[in-house]
């Protein structure tokens, strides 16, 4: 096998423009995930079943319930807290359905027609949310499931594309680039929705939909425009950047032989190394999702403390953990292309100092007293900047240890860990019925333990190369034995 000559620069690059693209795919999918939840803040009216007292929080200040920001909105839905949860947490029960079946699809017939439809798909339903909603509570509650599971395979689909995209040294870089657009899109949406709850046309929410629908079928047409499932079918790419990646990739997983294998779902069910990304995939999800969820209401219920009337500062948070993914992946390919550390000890170490990192500052927020606000806002903002870090720890160990197989495996965890989403607010519900600080700091103790474990068990059981029943197998149908890490390095940067 010929490696090329020289290594063709990241930027500008063919790849790395696929990386930019998802980029703004990742940003838009996700802002047609949390629309709804910043939305359904104008859509319904003030739940009037309260007493009229005024809670207080442990501070002493008065947690009223509708912010004074917001005042001037008048919802358009008399709906209650239960009827509220039920259109929220439809799209997670249907993106929970779709995720391992997006992998699969994305693999047998190509992720750029998956993550076109998908996409697509999601961004034509969301232009229809404010027709459901008038319509009723159920069938706005039914097309956001629909949403929901259609998203639920367009990150497997992505995942996939990079397998046959991504040289080793590059993944880091590249996956955090793509992903990192999630960030971007909860740091834009925020802002948006409240502008256009006030201001915007069809009575303010509406165009909140309209507005984020028309910008993804946009999208869909620059993708469809950049993007191809495999450099070799590319267009536009240069022949020394594709020989360059079919080159390095090969080196990694064996001869592409244009055949799909099929799934070897018993290898993979007991794999230690699929195990233990599924595992730190579980516990990075449920360190997020209380981040997200939980976290506000222990800053509301201890503190009085409201992020939405924080403005700005509110975003900060994401910001850093946007830099933070790419700072990290950046670091990731570094260290490894300089031979510093291995693969698997890299992604050991990314694991590590992200779960357990974020873990101590969740712990430490738990301890903050009154007037200590900022204090607070600093600890949430360097946890969620240093769990950036597993962004070049379990994701692109995905693609490392199965690379033909990386959709569906990631899919298959993305639907295991989507059960953190449920289960972690029922937990934290359970755990804080009083709302009390000793409470919140119960629940935030056992986030980082399952944080730490998580870091752990993935240290133990992972893996850096290719497992041997994910290599492709040769034209002549031995399989290919496995090369050694260094072998493989050699040839990436040959």
């Amino acid at each position: 096998m010929d490696a090329p000559a020289t290594k063709p620069r990241l930027v500008p690059s063919t790849r790395f423009a696929l990386s930019l693209v998802m980029f703004f795919g990742c940003l838009f999918t996700y802002m047609m995930r949390t629309n709804m939840s910043f939305a359904v803040v104008c859509m319904v009216s003030e739940n009037k079943t309260d007493t009229g007292a005024e809670k207080v929080s442990r501070c002493g200040k008065e947690m009223t319930p509708v912010d004074a920001n917001s005042s001037s909105v008048i919802g358009e839905f008399d709906w209650d807290k239960q009827t509220t949860g039920m259109v929220l947490s439809s799209f997670f029960y249907g993106y929970i359905g779709s995720q391992i079946i997006g992998g699969h699809l994305a693999s047998r017939y190509g992720g750029k027609r998956v993550v076109f439809i998908t996409v697509l798909g999601s961004a034509l339903l969301t232009l229809f949310n404010p027709v459901a909603a008038r319509t009723s509570e159920y069938a706005l509650a039914i097309l956001r499931a629909a949403i929901g599971f259609l998203q639920g395979a367009t990150f497997p689909a992505m995942h996939t594309m990079w397998s046959v995209w991504g040289p080793p040294l590059e993944l880091s870089v590249l996956t955090g680039v793509t992903y990192a657009g999630a960030q971007i899109g909860n740091v834009i949406v925020l802002p948006l929705s409240g502008f256009l709850c006030q201001y915007g046309f069809d009575g303010g929410w509406p165009s909140i939909f309209y507005i984020i629908g028309v910008a993804g079928v946009l999208w869909c047409g620059v993708w469809w425009y950049i993007s191809s499932d495999k450099p070799a079918n590319h267009p536009r790419i240069s022949q020394k950047e594709k020989q360059y990646i079919v080159t390095a990739v090969e080196a990694s997983m064996g001869k592409d032989t244009g055949k799909v294998p099929s799934t070897p779902w018993i290898k993979i069910l007991t794999s230690p190394a699929v195990w233990a990304c599924w595992i730190g995939h579980f516990a990075g999800d449920w360190g997020a999702y209380t981040m997200l969820v939980s976290l506000p209401s222990f800053l509301k219920d201890v503190l009085g403390l409201n992020l939405s009337s924080l403005g700005a500062v509110a975003s900060i948070p994401y910001i850093a953990y946007f830099f933070a993914i790419n700072a990290g992946g950046i670091l990731a390919d570094t260290i490894r292309a300089k031979g510093l550390l291995s693969t698997l000890n890299t992604r050991r170490a990314a694991m590590l100092v992200a779960l357990i990192g974020q873990g101590l500052f969740l712990v430490a927020s738990g301890y903050c007293g009154c007037g200590q606000d900022v204090l607070v806002i600093i600890f949430i903002t360097c946890g969620m900047a240093i769990s950036g870090f597993q962004y070049a720890g379990f994701v692109v160990n995905y693609l490392e240890i199965a690379p033909p197989f990386s959709g569906t495996v990631m899919g298959t965890g993305n639907t295991i860990s989507a059960l953190a989403g449920i289960i972690s607010p029922a937990v934290t519900s359970y755990l804080t019925p009083n709302g009390t600080q000793e409470e919140w700091q119960v629940v935030l103790w056992l986030t980082a333990g399952i944080l730490a474990t998580g870091a752990i068990l993935f240290s133990i059981f992972a893996s850096g190369d290719v497992q041997p029943w994910a290599k492709l197998t040769a034209e002549e149908g031995h399989e290919m034995a496995p090369l050694r890490e260094g072998e493989k390095i050699e040839l990436a940067t040959a």
